[in-house]
């Protein structure tokens, strides 16, 4: 026994000799290579052609020799690496945007029905500017950047890039990125990780060198959230919150026309701010935009005139304006064959309805409690509120009439930043679905309701900043604010009705019944089977065609896809998938609808220092 013990030991320590001498040999291999690259190859009377670049490839061939991981050597290589920020080099980044292939990248995931983003705007804002144009797929060029940077095939730069790994499209884009760089001289690690871990741990906190997120930009004033040097995450307070510039990027011309933006009330002088802003930073080739994330609508043809919010895909905001083809309707029963008994076609000559298919039930109709998306797009043919936010992040007025100033103030927005005070006065002939008016009373009991109710959490609102809410009569009333917010008419979105939120906890109500200001109010709510509204006859504003909206529900999509295809649902939301969307539009009965949203996919660079 004390034999064979005495063996085992030396066969452990032999065995542990040759993994050390292993890594010994590799070690050696990678000092030498690297000392080879920083000489003057024509001195040294050597030249090393692309098959001898340190790539994936060869550190894979390098790994099967000495038994150790590819991401091991890889990161031994990346730790040899002199310059620890090879990312403050501009020339390395600008030879990173040439390098990519946006092009290609877009049309393996959106197909035609996607297009390379040159602007943080879409085409039809008012801020457009496509300052990223200039960043043509060239490798070319990209190499003669990152050889003014002193890198290239022959001496190559190490880079990560990470993402989210339960991301698909991520990874598509990932890959087509790392073959792009490597072809003029920069070898990629692709490291994501789940999630949460990778926007805690390195998104936040600047632990990557490139990476791949979307980030949501609505309107002018969210530039400054993502890339105004106050807005570093360390810097986050109480006080200074949304603070997501996780490139830790700064520049002060920057900062100086952010600040003006966010001050600008004239759309024509914020559009030329915007522009300089996204000058700036495509000059510092900070992030690079990839493309916008789509919003895929099917639907019968027979109902026109949809249409699609940009900021969060709404296909039911506008549907005083949607409309039923009757004709298109008739042929449809044609060719299914369908014959309506006489109980339903009575049903049609006084009603116009349509069914919506939704892949989630909301638990509660109140809009203060956090839900699915499916229950915004239901409450907003509900609820009304003072004002609402344009595609532009531009306040549309709804049951506001106006501010009112003294007539000499020329900039109303000026006058309220400066006095922290406004005075609201509402419209006239606007009702409740029961017939009563709505008046200031109900605007200011929302308000002391929200503020009353400890247990909203509203993340993006702060009703705190309130405060005093006054009526002044049954149209008007006077707010004061505790400090000045370019975004304040966002906190009267939404407005109750005093005779039902007064002297209750607003949680505890609305969950299957709410009532309307808007073009359509609840008839029928029957959990886990449908919710039925039908039009508001007290509606202020345009009556609906549509008399009657039936909302289906479904975790399963190809049953409502199956459901739409045989004609038992007219609206769907859809996934990104793009044979599914091929098969839409090849059906001669059904019309696809897709719009770019605010909400898009960009490359991004991290300038925090590191000590690797």
């Amino acid at each position: 026994m004390l034999f064979c013990r005495k063996n085992y030991l030396k066969l452990r320590i032999i065995m542990q000799f040759s993994k050390l001498l292993k890594i010994l040999i590799l070690l050696i291999f990678i000092s030498s290579m690297l000392f080879f690259q920083s000489c003057k190859y024509e001195g040294l009377g050597i030249s090393l052609d692309s098959e001898e670049l340190i790539s994936e490839t060869s550190i894979e061939d390098m790994a099967k020799q000495v038994e150790i991981s590819p991401e091991q050597i890889f990161y031994e290589l990346l730790g040899k690496q002199k310059d620890k920020n090879p990312l403050k080099n501009i020339n390395i980044r600008k030879a990173i945007f040439y390098a990519v292939d946006r092009k290609r990248i877009v049309e393996e995931l959106l197909g035609s029905y996607g297009s390379v983003l040159n602007s943080l705007f879409l085409p039809d804002s008012n801020y457009f500017s496509p300052a990223w144009s200039n960043y043509s797929f060239d490798l070319e060029k990209a190499g003669e950047y990152l050889e003014l940077a002193g890198y290239g095939k022959d001496n190559p730069l190490y880079l990560t890039i990470g993402a989210s790994s339960d991301s698909p499209s991520r990874k598509v884009a990932e890959d087509i990125i790392k073959e792009n760089l490597e072809k003029i001289g920069i070898v990629v690690w692709v490291s994501n990780k789940d999630s949460k871990d990778w926007y805690v741990d390195n998104v936040k906190n600047g632990n990557y060198d490139l990476g791949i997120w979307a980030i949501f930009t609505p309107d002018c004033e969210s530039l400054a959230s993502y890339f105004s040097s106050g807005k570093i995450p360390p810097l986050e307070t109480v006080d200074n919150r949304n603070c997501y510039n996780f490139y830790w990027y700064e520049n002060q011309d920057l900062n100086n026309y952010i600040k003006n933006l966010c001050m600008e009330s004239e759309v024509n002088a914020k559009k030329d701010i915007a522009e300089q802003v996204q000058n700036i930073l495509s000059e510092d080739a900070v992030i690079l935009p990839l493309y916008s994330r789509i919003f895929a609508i099917a639907f019968n043809k027979k109902v026109q005139n949809i249409n699609i919010n940009t900021t969060d895909g709404n296909f039911l905001e506008n549907m005083e304006e949607v409309s039923i083809n009757m004709d298109s309707e008739g042929e449809n029963n044609k060719k299914t064959k369908n014959k309506p008994d006489d109980k339903k076609s009575e049903e049609n000559e006084n009603m116009t309805s349509v069914v919506v298919g939704f892949g989630g039930e909301p638990y509660s109709l109140n809009p203060f409690i956090s839900d699915n998306i499916y229950r915004d797009y239901i409450n907003s043919m509900i609820i009304k509120g003072l004002w609402k936010m344009g595609s532009d992040g531009e306040y549309e007025a709804v049951l506001a009439e106006e501010i009112i100033g003294d007539e000499r103030v020329l900039d109303i927005e000026e006058e309220v930043r400066r006095t922290l005070r406004v005075q609201i006065k509402l419209k006239n002939n606007i009702y409740w679905e029961d017939g009563n008016e709505i008046k200031a009373s109900d605007v200011v009991s929302t308000i002391l309701s929200v503020q009353a109710d400890e247990t909203l959490n509203y993340t993006n609102l702060n009703y705190k900043n309130i405060k005093t809410i006054q009526e002044l009569n049954e149209k008007e009333l006077l707010i004061t604010f505790k400090e000045y917010d370019r975004k304040w008419k966002s906190l009267f979105s939404i407005v109750l009705p005093q005779s039902i939120i007064e002297g209750n906890k607003l949680t505890d109500l609305f969950e299957d019944d709410l009532y309307s200001s808007g073009p359509y109010k609840l008839k029928e709510r029957i959990k886990g089977q449908h919710i039925l509204l039908e039009s508001n006859p007290y509606y202020f504003g345009k009556s609906p065609e549509i008399k009657a909206i039936k909302f289906v529900f479904n975790s399963d999509i190809n049953y409502l896809i199956g459901m739409l295809k045989e004609g038992n649902l007219d609206i769907l939301s859809i996934p990104v998938d793009l044979k599914l969307m091929a098969d839409i539009e090849a059906n001669e009965s059904l019309g696809l609808l897709v719009k770019p949203g605010n909400l898009w996919e960009h490359l991004a660079i991290c300038l925090k220092p590191k000590d690797r």
